[in-house]
């Protein structure tokens, strides 16, 4: 009963610690709304680990502590919400806000360090902690956000490295689909054709749900494309157009191309429809 009752007392003398973790923890929400749970895990991962180690690791009082921790948690929101939500441009990948988070992480590095200068006297009297509790929980956050941060940029540098400074990722479906009633999608290959450093080409094969001719199928394609943002443009039989990257990193455009005139019967393999229309689109 002594041991809840401390346990307790503790918990209501950091309640502020505890609520600002609570609130890393929300970010979780973000990529959640956007189903994408497996993405979810990396903010339920980060976003605390960010917000929870300045609360934990700040000697400042309780006001400066949810001051600093509530710009950091908005901070990150407001990253995913850039990244993410980038109106008629091809939104990024998730690699592009947590690369960013990264970055909020080292501010926190900054702040924490910048913080235990401020008051390298104990400052026991602010929470009712004591002075080795204090330099255990600072070490602790300082230790476990240096370790996440040191792993992730080097996951994350390995993964996004590319020799001519841009990232590349390949096409998601809902760039094209979904297709109107007119239309029905034969087959979707998204690296369909790739190269080095994250070069792919994505193949939609789509044809007429009705029977239509070719030309048909062409135009309403077109039509569907451009209410999705891409600006076709028909040049010597072949229509094309470009959508530029959102985002915060440097991200290529996605290009796309498809043939108004008869397809090449090299690109038609042989299970697809004559009178298939091919979309192609690359990230070069």
């Amino acid at each position: 009963m002594m041991i809840l009752g401390l346990i307790v007392a503790m918990a209501a003398g950091n309640s502020w610690r505890w609520w600002l973790t609570a609130g890393g923890v929300a970010l979780v929400v973000l990529p959640l709304g956007q189903g994408a749970p497996m993405v979810a895990v990396v903010a339920a991962i980060c976003g605390p680990i960010v917000v929870g180690a300045w609360a934990w690791g700040t000697r400042s009082g309780g006001a400066v502590g949810v001051a600093v921790g509530v710009v950091f948690i908005a901070g990150l929101a407001a990253v995913f919400a850039v990244s993410q939500w980038p109106g008629s441009l091809v939104a990024a990948p998730w690699l592009d806000w947590f690369a960013v988070w990264l970055l909020v992480g080292v501010g926190c590095l900054a702040a924490l360090v910048i913080d235990r200068r401020l008051h390298a006297v104990s400052t026991s009297h602010l929470d009712g902690r004591s002075r080795t509790a204090g330099e255990v929980q600072w070490v602790a956050a300082m230790a476990t956000l240096v370790t996440v941060v040191a792993l992730c940029g080097c996951g994350l540098g390995v993964v996004v490295f590319d020799g001519d400074g841009r990232l590349r990722f390949p096409t998601r479906e809902d760039e094209v689909l979904p297709l109107p009633a007119s239309l029905r999608l034969v087959s979707a290959d998204r690296c369909a054709d790739g190269g080095s450093s994250g070069n792919c080409t994505a193949e939609f094969v789509v044809t007429a749900a009705d029977g239509a001719d070719r030309t048909t199928t062409v135009a309403r394609l077109v039509e569907h494309l451009r209410s999705r943002g891409w600006l076709l443009q028909a040049e010597n039989g072949v229509c094309r157009g470009s959508r530029e990257t959102g985002g915060i990193l440097n991200w290529t455009a996605h290009k796309m191309w498809l043939d108004a005139d008869v397809e090449p019967a090299s690109a038609l393999r042989p299970a697809q429809p004559s009178d298939a229309v091919v979309i192609y689109i690359d990230n070069l």
